[in-house]
């Protein structure tokens, strides 16, 4: 976590005081930093996503930056009071916690009251979180909540803390989810556009330049065509190598795992998915990737998964995550489907985001943007 005095002209000139710039992995960390180190009376004027480029985003979360201002009579900080306060450091052991907020003002002046700000609003005052709806929550969602045991105490909560509650509630349900372990033996399958290839590239690009290893890559065509050209090229420039004939690879180890690479298949026909398990069974894989684009109506994802059943799939990867609104609807797929969660990733090239970090991928995402702003004070109530 970074602490510095900020003087750009990112932010409007407060009228008196001073600005500080804050680089943290939480939001619950700048509410404590500012808390802790800057005063009660700071406010927060601006927060923006910052993150690593190249090959740091293989491993690395986003960061918030956040902009906070003290009132000129509370700028004299004890904590960074020296002779170069502009580059002081102060070191954090707070356990990461991956965002994905663009910028966004914290406290000062509301937009004007819309239909969805007075429905905020009025769950800000404990009138019914039910109303969360308006927001753009995800219906099985809502009645995945509502089911809950504490429900109704949660749902006469001011916003800040029905959040935290929610929060809590889907992460406890989120590690409650049984994890398989992978192999060194690991199919992506899913519909085209899936973003399978894409992801599949993303492991490979993980697996030599983080993990040091050396995998290789079989491409099957599955009675069905495949061409190679794209990932063909990838493989060449990070020094892997890819078969395209079931009987001529070398044997898989934990340093030199095998990845498989099928056609995309058709959400009409169930034969294309049973297939490819006889294809896998055949092989001995036993770690089943299924790749779903998260950008889809959920309709389609839970058909996805429900074909996917006919190859005996084990984990799931969500792609296109940049581009839903809120990653509501994904916490009943997550919940339901009986597969591991493996990865998110964002983008749709090879060098785009990639994580494993999915709980708090999903948690920063699952709150509208409005809800999770007017809400941001109240976190100096949660336990770290």
């Amino acid at each position: 976590m970074n602490l510095k005095e900020d003087n750009s002209s990112e932010v409007e000139k407060a009228d008196s005081g001073k600005k500080f710039r804050l680089v943290v992995r939480s939001a619950e960390e700048a509410v404590r930093v500012i808390r802790d180190k800057l005063g009660e009376n700071a406010k927060v004027l601006s927060v923006r996503q910052v993150g690593g480029t190249g090959l740091k985003r293989f491993v690395s979360s986003p960061k918030l930056e956040v902009i906070a201002h003290v009132p000129e009579e509370e700028s004299q900080v004890d904590e960074i009071e020296d002779k170069e306060r502009d580059d002081k450091v102060l070191n954090s052991d707070t356990a990461p916690l991956a965002s994905n907020h663009t910028t966004a003002p914290i406290e000062g002046r509301l937009p004007e009251k819309t239909e969805t700000n007075l429905a905020t609003e009025e769950i800000e005052q404990g009138k019914g979180l039910y109303l969360l709806e308006r927001t753009g929550f995800d219906q099985g969602l809502l009645k995945s909540l509502q089911s809950w045991s504490n429900w109704h105490e949660i749902s006469k909560l001011p916003l800040g803390e029905a959040l935290k509650e929610i929060t809590i509630g889907l992460s406890d349900r989120f590690r409650g989810i049984q994890n398989s372990p992978t192999t060194n033996k690991i199919a992506f399958v899913g519909s085209p556009g899936s973003g399978k290839t894409t992801t599949l590239c993303k492991f490979l690009a993980n697996e030599v330049f983080i993990n040091k290893n050396t995998p290789n890559v079989l491409k099957l065509e599955n009675g069905m065509p495949n061409p190679d050209d794209s990932l063909r090229i990838f493989c060449e420039v990070i020094g892997v190598t890819l078969f395209r004939e079931e009987n001529n690879f070398p044997s898989p180890t934990d340093q030199n795992p095998l990845y498989l690479d099928f056609p995309g298949f058709s959400l009409s026909n169930t034969n294309d998915w049973h297939e490819a398990g006889e294809s896998l069974d055949r092989l001995g894989v036993d770690t089943r990737v299924l790749v779903v684009n998260g950008a889809y109506e959920k309709d389609i994802i839970v058909k996805e998964i429900r074909l996917a059943r006919n190859l005996n799939a084990t984990h799931l990867a969500i792609t296109h995550f940049d581009e839903i609104n809120n990653a509501t609807k994904l916490w009943p797929i997550l919940f339901e489907n009986g597969l591991s969660p493996i990865c998110i990733c964002n983008g749709q090239n090879v060098t785009g985001d990639f994580s494993t970090n999915i709980m708090n991928l999903m948690i920063t995402k699952t709150f509208p943007e409005e809800l999770y702003s007017r809400g941001f004070k109240h976190f100096k109530h949660i336990n770290q």
